[in-house]
């Protein structure tokens, strides 16, 4: 007889427990987090220049518009005016009073810069076209804080005034970087000797070509005028350069400028004493011409190179040769 004992039957096994579902993943390494920050950062390296060039490019399309729409102002004066051109400079003061560019606003105040009835195109224009008034300057050293700016484009003392408007149409949309004068105390074109240091911030200057200077000979007799040309007068509109970025301040002088104020390397790019501003990306400047068509160009390596080879003309905009 068989006495072993009956197997015992086994033990049931447990089902393995199911695996929750979505449960957490084992989390980044210290190694995989420094790769992404570096990955990012190299990211931001690249993109920053590339966005900084857009801007600029921005800001030079914004000033390029700028530079039409005073083109346009110019068209429309021409058309008030029988065909003048706007000069670059005027004095007024032998007019009997009958102007209102840079006359007293409100009456019985000073101007900040310059004397009454003397300014520049862009007093011109921002009378003409009534831009004005702006708000006045607001500080303490402003000799006329009263000054609203109604007859004549705002200057350095407007723009210490935190309120006034930075979109002026007869500035750059550029700021101002590279001052002509390191003299902090000196006034832009035309009242001194170049935008000082003081002006590092405001809008870039469009500075007119002082072949238009209209102003009368020093000692003149009441009533005599300067130089006025009308555009039938100019022989090639789209050679002749009316505007141009300014260091300096709203007048240029031509190259064979003399007296009080020349400055015969105002044109010469690369010398320190040129007046010219190349501000925008790839070292251009802009030009309005008298036909009013707005053009880049980079720099020359003199004045030949821009009178000749460019068909740029500054100087003898009255004569074919």
């Amino acid at each position: 007889m068989d006495r072993r004992r009956p197997a015992r039957p086994a033990a049931p096994v447990a089902p393995a427990p199911a695996r929750a579902v979505g449960t957490a993943r084992a989390a980044f390494t210290l190694v995989e987090v420094m790769v992404v920050v570096a990955i990012i950062a190299a990211l931001i390296g690249i993109l920053l220049p590339a966005l900084s060039i857009i801007r600029r490019n921005a800001d030079l399309v914004s000033s390029q518009s700028n530079m039409r729409t005073i083109g346009a102002f110019m068209t429309a004066y021409a058309l008030d005016n029988r065909d003048h051109v706007v000069p670059s400079r005027f004095d007024y003061r032998n007019a009997g009073g009958r102007a209102l560019v840079r006359s007293a606003s409100p009456a019985g105040t000073n101007p900040n810069t310059g004397p009454l009835l003397v300014g520049s195109w862009a007093d011109i224009m921002w009378t003409v076209n009534k831009l004005g008034p702006a708000p006045a300057a607001v500080d303490e050293l402003a000799p006329s804080p009263s000054w609203d700016y109604r007859y004549d484009s705002p200057d350095y003392w407007a723009y210490t005034n935190p309120d006034m408007p930075s979109n002026n149409v007869l500035r750059s949309k550029v700021d101002l970087t590279k001052p002509f004068s390191t003299d902090d105390a000196s006034d832009a074109r035309p009242f001194g000797n170049g935008a000082s240091t003081r002006e590092t911030g405001q809008p870039g200057y469009f500075a007119a070509n002082d072949f238009f200077d209209s102003s009368p000979p020093a000692g003149s007799a009441p009533g005599t005028f300067g130089r006025w040309f009308t555009y039938a007068m100019i022989k090639y509109p789209g050679q002749g350069v009316y505007l141009v970025d300014s260091r300096a301040g709203e007048t240029i002088p031509t190259p064979s400028a003399t007296g009080t104020g020349a400055n015969p390397n105002a044109w010469v790019a690369g010398n320190d004493a040129c007046e010219v501003d190349f501000r925008y990306v790839g070292d251009v400047t802009c030009m309005l011409y008298l036909d009013a068509h707005v053009s880049t160009m980079g720099a020359w390596a003199n004045l030949q190179d821009l009178q000749n080879n460019r068909a740029t003309r500054i100087e003898r905009l009255d004569q074919r040769n």
